[in-house]
């Protein structure tokens, strides 16, 4: 019998085991396409939506796998797997409030499921929730001791919470466990412990960071921390008598709050970022005329392979994600036009020191390691100055604004 002869629940069937076998195979596009086909021809069929959802989330499209989800609870609240699936499609459409009921709801019907805890733990950890978080890592790993990304998350909240030891143990569990979660676990134990630091803090970390940030940024950073830089990169900066940079860059350019700024001096403005969801909200200013998604230092290196030249580099708070300053000084070097600059803010470390990692995750760099790195590098200081960088938890950050210029006179 031919194909479409068969009977059409067997071939629903058939559709529905070969989505099971492709998403067992790793391939989500292929188990959409035969999941699609089963349930058209056994529409509304609650274990085909839910394994469809799934082939949808595999693929970043958890908008599209939301309402199958929701069907799904429709006729069975309690469907613990379609409950664990939907508040996932809830964290990735960055929605932790309406996922964290769901996932409290989950582990209220399956205790003894240590992912239920773990991703309760973690919605409540993008929620600020440390101390909830903390108890739900907790029962996770209760549940399962060998749970790296447990221990690892464990560690976070513990660090946010001040527990500064109890940390640095979690973090060293998960390592032993074999997470190593891209280098930050390394990182903050270097951070916590003050051992030796990596170059450069993980572009998964900053990306992450940013990406999560970005819809808060501005009005925690204008409003709560009194962030200073840009405005006194500005100052320094026209305190060089010019204002008539042909091609300016913005390393680290986040939402674009050194861009209003910056406009006026440069002819041509371009933004580089790692963050997209950063980026969106700087393009929606239109003050930039190109923007890159680009780690700063690589973005640097390639324009300077390209030959491509620039008058104006300002990182605003960015080299505090840096401790190696050579590869961007050496990068800038080569960028930068005859007499143009680079304009920087950086936390201050001993001046002997080239950088160090603190336990706020951030580098710190001394006075004299910078001085002669710039020299090094045929760049001159034209003005440097300690000030305020901003206010956290009630304390002023101080920091150093510099401007070094590439064959500045003496």
């Amino acid at each position: 019998m031919a194909d479409h002869d068969a009977d059409p629940f067997d071939r629903a069937r058939e559709r529905f085991n070969a989505g099971l076998a492709a998403l067992q195979a790793g391939d989500a596009a292929q188990a959409e396409q035969a999941l699609r086909q089963s349930l058209a021809l056994l529409p509304g069929r609650p274990s085909t939506q839910l394994n469809l959802a799934v082939a949808l989330l595999r693929q970043d499209r958890a908008a599209e796998a939301l309402p199958l989800l929701d069907a799904v609870l429709a006729d069975a609240p309690d469907d613990v797997d379609a409950l664990g699936h939907r508040g996932a499609a809830l964290n990735r459409l960055q929605q932790p409030e309406q996922a964290a009921p769901v996932f409290q709801r989950l582990v209220q019907l399956a205790p003894q499921r240590p992912e239920a805890w773990f991703h309760l733990a973690q919605t409540l950890q993008m929620l600020g929730h440390a101390e909830p978080a903390l108890a739900a890592y907790e029962r996770c790993l209760a549940l399962r001791p060998d749970h790296a990304a447990a221990c690892s998350q464990r560690g976070t909240a513990l660090r946010e919470l001040g527990r500064v030891d109890e940390a640095a143990a979690a973090f060293e569990r998960a390592l032993a466990l074999g997470d190593d979660d891209g280098g930050l676990n390394a990182y903050y134990l270097a951070a916590l412990r003050g051992g030796a630091a990596p170059p450069r803090s993980p572009p998964a970390y900053v990306q992450g960071l940013f990406d999560d940030y970005a819809g808060d940024f501005e009005r925690h950073l204008v409003d709560e921390l009194d962030y200073h830089a840009p405005a006194a990169l500005q100052r320094a900066l026209l305190g060089l008598g010019r204002s008539d940079f042909a091609e300016g860059l913005d390393l680290g350019c986040g939402t674009g709050l050194c861009a209003p700024l910056l406009r006026p001096l440069a002819g041509r403005l371009q933004g580089v970022d790692l963050s997209a969801a950063m980026l969106r909200a700087a393009a929606a200013r239109g003050l930039y005329d190109e923007l890159h998604q680009a780690d700063v230092v690589q973005h640097l290196q390639a324009l300077a392979a390209a030959g491509r030249q620039a008058d104006l580099l300002v990182a605003a708070d960015v080299l505090i994600y840096l401790g190696d300053l050579a590869p961007l000084f050496a990068a800038a070097a080569r960028v930068l036009a005859p007499g143009g600059v680079l304009a920087f803010s950086v936390e201050i470390a001993a001046p002997e020191q080239p950088f160090v990692l603190q336990p706020s995750l951030r580098y710190a760099h001394g006075e004299a390691a910078l001085r002669r790195l710039a020299a090094a590098h045929g760049l001159q200081p034209r003005h440097e100055e300690r000030g305020l960088l901003r206010v956290e938890q009630a304390q002023p950050v101080v920091g150093q604004y510099w401007v070094l210029q590439r064959g500045a006179p003496a």
